[in-house]
Formats: C-alpha cells, sequence, structure tokens
C-alpha cells in the first residue's frame, strides 16, 4: 500500500510540474489558432452590414465567450479546492459509474441514478444534522422528515403510478349486429401434437437438443454482414456456432396423426430481442389455435440473429427472410418423402407467414425473394424459391430496415394484414400502413389486404415471453394505465388472424367481414379501440388523391370532385407519429356550420356497372382534436373524442341533389391521443401523441330500394358526402370507390 502511494505521489508531482512549467507556451498557442480561425470564420461570415461588422461581430463573440468561461471556471475551481477532496471524488465517482451503466441500462438509469444518489445525500444529511442536533431535535426531525418524505415521494411516484386512461372503451358492444359467424379465435376442435426440430445439438435449449427430426445446417454468408471481433467471439462462444452452420429449428404445433391431411402450412417468426432471452416460444397461443383449426403452425428459432450486449448483426432482416424460405424447403421435402411421418401431410399450395417486429418486415422480403431468381443486392447469390405463399402478416412489423436492390419492398397478388398497438413504444410509429399502401392486386386475383391499428395494444404483447416493450427500468415509465391486459390484444390478435387465414388458404369468404366490417366482431372483442382498413382485389377505385395536384381531378378520368361552403379542403399526405409519409394522400375537409358538402361525380362507365349488390367503399377518420383550433373549428358540442355523424348521398340523374330519401347516416371515428409514456417532455421524442389511422367505411347501395324500390342504379351520377348533421368538423377522407 505505501508503495503504490509514493508511486502515485510521484506521478503527480511529474504531472503537475510539467504542466506548471509549461502551460504558458500551450495557451498562447491555443489562443493563437483560435484567433486565425475566428479570423477566418469572419471572412465567411456574412451579414450585409460590412465586413468591418462581420470581423468584429466573431471576434467580440469569442472573446466575451472566452471571458465568461474563464471566470466560471475560476470560481468553480475555488468552490472545489474548498470542499473535501474525498466528497468531490466520491461524487465524480459515482457520477461515472452511473454514466457507465447509462450506457448499457439506458438514459432512465441515469436519470433514476442521479436522483437516488441526491436522495441518498439528502437522507444520509438529514440524520447526520438530526444526530448532532441536541436542543430542538424534535422540532428537526419533524421538518427534515416532512421534506424527506415529500422528496422521496415525488421521486416515486412517477414510477408507481399507472400513468393516464386513454378515451377509448374496451366494453363489448352491447347491441352487436347479428351474425352467423362463429368466432374464427374459438377452438377448431382438433386434437393437437407438439414436437421441434432442429440440430439436435443446441447448447442453451434442450427443447432443440431432444428433437423430433434433425435437420441440417444452412450457411447464411450471402445475407448476413458477419459480426468481428468481440461480438463474433461472444456469439460463437454462447451458441457454440457461426452464421457459417446456422441450424433450422422450429416449435411445430399441428392436428394429430390420426387427423386427415393435407394442412396449410403457417411459419411464425419472433422480432429482434435480447438474443439471451430465447423468444421463439411465444406464440404458443397463435400455434395451438392454428393446429385446433387444421394448421400446421411452426415458430422459428432466430434468437441467434437478434442483437446482444456484445453488438448486431448487419443486413439480419435479409437473413430473417432467407431463413424463412429455407425452413419451406425443408418443409418441402419432408412432405415429399414417403418415408418420413410428415409425407403428404402439408398442403405446400397454401403457405402463410406471420412475423412479429422485425420479423413482420422479414415476411415481405421473404415473399418478394421467393419470386426472384438473384439477390439483388449481391446478383452472384442465385435464390431459386417458387413457394406458393398466399398470406402475409406483420405484427407490428418494421419497414425499410433492408432492401432488396435498395428499392422498397413491392408486392403483389398476396393477401397482406398488419396490426401495429397505438401504445407500442418499440416501433412507436405504424411502419405496416407503408408496406400495405405496397401491396397491390391484378384484375384477375381474388385477394384481400387490411391495416388494424389497436389503440392499448404494445408491441411485447404480441409474444406472450416479452409482454413489455422495453425492460426495467424504462417499463416503469410507460404509461401502463393505456395499455390493455396481455390476454385481451393477445384474444384480439387470435381473431384478427384466424379470421384472415381462414378466408386467404381456406376460401372462408365469409370471414373478410370482419375486415371490412369491424363492427362484425364487437360481440367478440372491443371494436371502439380498432381503427381497421380493407381493400379488396374487386375495388374500383374513383378518387385516392394519388394522381396529381389538382384538387378537381379523381383517380378515374371523366370524373370531378367539387367542394362546397368548406372551411378547409386540401390534399394531403397523411403521416406518422414522427411526421414521417405514411406513403398515402388523402384529402382534408373541414365545415362550419350545416351546409358544408363535398361531391365526387361517378364516370358513365362506371355508374353502368353499378347494382343492388354494390357497395360504397371509403377510407375516413377525424383529425386529431388539437387540430381542430389550428384550422378555426370548434369540435362539436357533445362529440368530444366521439364519432360524428355525416350524411352519405347518392344522386341519380334527374333527382334533387339533396333528396333525403338517397342518403344514410355514417359515423367518422374520432382519432385518439395515445400517451406512450408517462412524460410529455419524453413522449416529445418521439413526435405527435396520435397517428392518423383511416378506418374503412362501406355502404351497401341496397339501401336506396327502401325509399326508392324502382331506383335505376345505372342513373346514379355523384356521391355526396354532406356535412349537415353537427355544427362543425374536421376529417380524412380517402380511397373512394366500389366493392363488388
Amino acid at each position: 500500500m505505501n508503495a503504490l502511494k509514493r508511486a502515485l505521489s510521484i506521478f503527480e508531482k511529474t504531472v503537475v510540474g510539467f504542466f506548471e512549467n509549461n502551460w504558458r507556451a500551450s495557451v498562447i498557442g491555443s489562443f493563437a489558432y483560435i484567433l486565425a480561425l475566428v479570423l477566418t470564420m469572419g471572412f465567411f461570415f456574412y451579414t450585409g452590414a460590412g465586413k468591418w461588422f462581420d470581423y468584429s461581430f466573431t471576434l467580440i463573440t469569442a472573446v466575451l465567450g472566452i471571458l465568461l468561461g474563464f471566470i466560471i471556471s475560476l470560481f468553480v475551481f475555488k468552490i472545489l479546492f474548498l470542499l473535501p477532496k474525498y466528497f468531490v471524488a466520491c461524487i465524480v465517482g459515482a457520477v461515472v459509474g452511473i454514466y457507465a451503466l447509462g450506457t448499457y441500462l439506458g438514459p432512465f438509469f441515469t436519470m433514476l441514478g442521479i436522483g437516488t444518489m441526491i436522495l441518498g445525500a439528502w437522507t444520509g444529511l438529514s440524520i447526520k444534522l438530526v444526530k448532532n442536533e441536541r436542543k430542538r431535535r424534535g422540532l428537526l426531525i419533524a421538518a427534515l422528515g416532512m421534506i424527506t418524505i415529500i422528496t422521496h415521494g415525488l421521486f416515486l411516484f412517477p414510477i408507481f403510478s399507472e400513468g393516464d386512461q386513454g378515451a377509448w372503451s374496451l366494453e363489448l358492444t352491447e347491441e352487436s349486429i347479428n351474425s352467423p359467424l362463429v368466432n374464427p379465435a374459438s377452438d377448431g376442435g382438433n386434437a393437437i401434437q407438439n414436437f421441434t426440430y432442429g440440430s439436435g445439438e443446441d447448447l442453451r435449449r434442450e427443447e432443440y437438443r431432444d428433437v423430433a427430426y434433425k435437420t441440417n445446417a444452412v450457411n447464411m454468408s450471402s445475407f448476413v454482414v458477419h459480426p468481428k471481433g468481440f461480438n463474433k467471439w461472444y456469439r460463437d462462444w454462447f451458441w457454440g456456432f457461426d452464421l457459417n452452420r446456422a441450424p433450422l429449428n422450429g416449435r411445430v404445433w399441428m392436428p394429430e396423426e390420426s387427423s386427415e391431411g393435407p394442412f396449410p402450412l403457417i411459419l411464425m417468426v419472433h422480432g429482434n430481442h435480447n438474443m439471451a432471452d430465447f423468444s421463439d416460444g411465444g406464440y404458443e397461443y397463435l400455434g395451438e389455435l392454428l393446429a385446433s383449426k387444421g394448421y400446421i403452425a411452426v415458430s422459428i428459432d432466430q434468437n441467434f440473429l437478434n442483437s446482444g450486449k456484445s453488438g448486431h448483426i448487419g443486413w439480419d432482416n435479409a437473413g430473417r427472410a432467407w431463413m424463412f424460405l429455407k425452413h419451406l424447403d425443408q418443409w418441402g421435402k419432408w412432405n415429399n418423402d414417403k418415408q418420413h411421418p410428415l409425407y403428404g401431410k402439408v398442403d405446400m399450395e397454401n403457405i402463410g407467414l406471420i412475423g412479429h417486429s422485425r420479423g413482420g418486415e422479414a415476411v415481405s422480403l421473404a415473399a418478394l425473394m421467393n419470386e426472384l431468381d438473384r439477390l439483388p443486392n449481391n446478383a452472384k447469390v442465385t435464390l431459386n424459391f417458387d413457394f406458393s405463399i398466399k398470406a402475409l402478416i406483420g405484427l407490428s412489423p418494421g419497414d425499410g430496415r433492408f432492401k432488396l436492390g435498395d428499392q422498397p419492398v413491392e408486392l403483389k397478388d398476396i393477401n397482406y394484414l398488419t396490426i401495429q398497438g397505438a401504445n407500442d413504444t418499440d416501433h412507436t410509429n405504424n411502419y405496416g400502413v407503408r408496406q400495405y399502401e405496397r401491396v397491390s392486386f391484378s384484375d384477375d386475383f381474388d385477394g384481400f389486404k387490411s391495416s388494424i391499428y389497436l389503440y392499448g395494444a404494445n408491441h411485447g404483447q404480441f409474444n406472450s415471453d416479452w409482454e413489455v416493450d422495453q425492460p426495467s427500468p424504462y417499463w416503469w415509465f410507460m404509461n401502463q394505465k393505456e395499455i390493455m391486459e396481455p390476454e385481451l390484444q393477445r384474444d384480439m390478435t387470435k381473431l384478427y388472424v384466424a379470421a384472415f387465414l381462414d378466408a386467404t388458404l381456406k376460401d372462408k369468404e365469409e370471414y373478410r367481414q370482419i375486415f371490412s366490417k369491424k363492427e362484425t366482431a364487437s360481440s367478440w372483442i372491443p371494436t371502439d379501440p380498432v381503427r381497421l382498413k380493407y381493400e379488396a382485389s374487386t375495388f374500383t377505385p374513383l378518387a385516392t388523391y394519388e394522381e396529381d395536384v389538382d384538387v378537381t381531378t379523381m383517380t378515374l378520368d371523366e370524373g370531378e370532385l367539387h367542394g362546397y361552403n368548406l372551411q378547409v379542403w386540401k390534399e394531403v399526405n397523411l403521416t406518422l407519429r414522427n411526421n414521417e409519409p405514411q406513403g398515402n394522400e388523402a384529402v382534408k375537409l373541414g365545415w362550419r356550420g350545416s351546409s358544408g358538402r363535398y361531391t365526387v361525380k361517378i364516370p358513365d362507365k362506371v355508374a353502368q356497372s353499378l347494382s343492388p349488390d354494390s357497395v360504397l367503399s371509403f377510407d375516413a377518420v377525424q383529425l386529431h382534436q388539437s387540430l381542430y383550433d389550428f384550422y378555426g373549428i370548434r369540435v362539436p358540442k357533445g362529440y368530444e373524442e366521439k364519432a360524428i355523424p355525416i350524411t352519405v348521398m347518392l344522386k341519380p340523374k334527374g333527382t334533387i341533389k339533396l333528396d333525403g330519401r338517397n342518403g344514410t347516416s355514417v359515423e367518422i371515428e374520432p382519432t385518439y391521443s395515445s400517451k406512450l409514456y408517462k412524460f410529455g417532455w419524453w413522449n416529445e421524442r418521439f413526435g405527435n401523441d396520435y397517428e392518423h389511422m383511416l378506418q374503412t367505411y362501406e355502404v351497401p347501395l341496397a339501401f336506396l330500394q327502401d325509399n326508392n324500390p324502382n331506383i335505376n342504379y345505372q342513373d346514379i351520377e355523384e356521391i355526396i358526402f354532406e356535412f349537415n348533421q353537427t355544427g362543425s368538423g374536421l376529417i380524412f377522407l380517402d380511397n373512394v370507390g366500389f366493392q363488388k
């Protein structure tokens, strides 16, 4: 110990002596260089007041800044030198330790650490003061105790409070519509079996050592950027393999062997998470349901592609997508092998992919890779896949993390569903709606796409092993009161996933109405938190607002758009929470009074195809209430955070424009706030506390016959959105057209 003290003393004297003898030279050199820089910048600085002013301004600013810093430093150092050196050293040591841990545990830990340090210092000081005071100890204890309790309460309240309640209702609708449909999330009645397949050599998990069927490793070299240095060493040690020989591991739920097949195949994959906290078991709730309904459901293990404390893997989403296809390849081999127990069990013509988070982006990448001969990002790599993938589901998917050929993923003639939670603190923006907009259909394709936005749903509860979006201490500061119960979120997910797969892989078209009319599910799940977009391949668009900047032209030629007595009428690009574009244009309509209306003139070629079976379809939603004041429009009295009614009319030729017999009322849903964290200042990091997510509305034209039995549907020439039921309002309108 004495030797160490002597060494430190010698080091201290050497360093101090060096600077005592040389500090003037370094200061003169520094100031000379700073002066040269300031004069140079003054030459390029231009105000228009003259070059003399430009030079003077930059020079005076620099001198004042240096003097201010000099004075503050002298004052701080004077105080520090007067303080006990061990006190200063302990405080600095504590702060450095807190920030060091904060690099791993995040900024919330840093804030908590600093706050805890201050509270501890105050508590310790209070105890010391009370201990030393003898004359007025009782009064001092009362005062310091009260202050201590208050400060601890203020510190702990944000942690233990649940936050704010959302404006939406989680109650079932009492007057649900009559529907002959069976809840698609009910058990299908098939007895199920559960097993795993994989390498049989997994170091960390017994379920992938004791497997029903062994698989060969695959080389991912062309589809990922291999980790290097410590990241590679740690991963290789932890997993026992590198990505040149990645395993094909999967958990399977399927009908028992006695059940008749073949069965549609559903592959599911998790997203990014701590690789040591395994994620693939978290979709058991979906696997068991789908197996009972006659599907083979597989949860793929891709934990080795996830991030860890040692670092990340580049191009990981390309790897996730390719692994989807390699698992399909494996299932195809088993299905065709007459000697294998799974021979003939798989309906390889009906395949669906489900992905969560980064896995949700991977399903779209996999579907596109499936159609390509070569990898666009490295054309030396062949793909050679051609599976019959008919359905894609993205649960809170990412978008654009990896781009094939540096282009956004454009999908054609495939059924697509995305589900996003409004209280997602991981993917805070609804990126799935952007992929939804990039799915298109050919005239001869029979399918649909849907985007579902769930107020109160978060990111982690789609996976029962995750549940929370971020670990503590982040979780302590999230607005937990808005988040729905985990089981409810998974029940809603089961309903939409099962209905989508039944409709697209088992031709149960009756389940499409769950996506076109959200009220269809109102007796099974709460639908007030749901914003649901739907578009079928048979949709004929009149106005999508994507074609040009002329607000009077439509997507189809010969049609016209007109507004009357409107306070607001403009076409805009819808945005996400962080103000990034959704990739979708809509028209913004606002009114004051009860005489505003917006008309869509129907081209004759479209009118000739109309019949009682036709359905008028459009997407709409109210703007967030915070935007009403911006446009000088009041929120209609009694409709705060509620749907507002508008009248939708279809005018035949030769009739009065606003003949009430040709109209029906439609309730336009509000845009709710969803506060991710308890603190407004922290929420501002993510942008707005809302996203404008459109809702699809359908108006069957058969209603016209109630008051006009002899109506000729081919004579309908205008769609009129009449804003006559409230004294004011502000909505988005999009995708006006007819659905067969």
